[in-house]
């Protein structure tokens, strides 16, 4: 991972196809653990207009990560993201995990939540290893509730 050519910056309307291919494009594994909503443009651009925010993490011009800061309704924002299909296991998970935990700290806020199946291991190896811990699980006992005090 060459640090010197990543931009992580917020998501904007020119983004949405790239976005969107990105997220239509994710491998088997990662479309299984990360569908926060409906991969579609009109989805991207409500995300877009929301008061939540979506950064993207772009290498040599190719937007190769996706993340997200999601209220749903609460004060607390909700952490996710993917990396883009062929740049998963390369430590491209935790550093875009790493600068949207920053950002969240530059936003002012407190806390970080998330929801991770527990099959997927190794986001739960990233998210233990930023500090998150977990708090709870879902009714359907298939995913761990973590928060990440900042």
């Amino acid at each position: 991972m060459n640090n010197n050519l990543l931009i992580f910056r917020p998501f904007n309307k020119k983004d949405i196809n790239e976005v969107l291919d990105l997220l239509i494009n994710l491998s088997i594994t990662n479309k299984e653990f990360f569908h926060p909503y409906k991969f579609d443009k009109k989805t991207l651009l409500k995300n877009y207009n929301s008061d939540d925010f979506y950064f993207v993490m772009v290498i040599n011009n190719v937007i190769i990560g996706y993340s997200f800061l999601r209220f749903f309704g609460y004060k607390i924002p909700s952490f996710g993201c993917c990396i883009k299909n062929g740049y998963e296991n390369k430590g491209y998970g935790e550093k875009i995990t790493k600068l949207t935990i920053k950002k969240a700290k530059e936003l002012g806020y407190k806390k970080v939540i998330l929801k991770t199946y527990k099959k997927n291991i190794f986001a739960k190896k990233i998210y233990d290893k930023v500090g998150f811990k977990v708090i709870g699980e879902t009714d359907d006992k298939r995913q761990y509730k973590m928060e990440l005090i900042l």
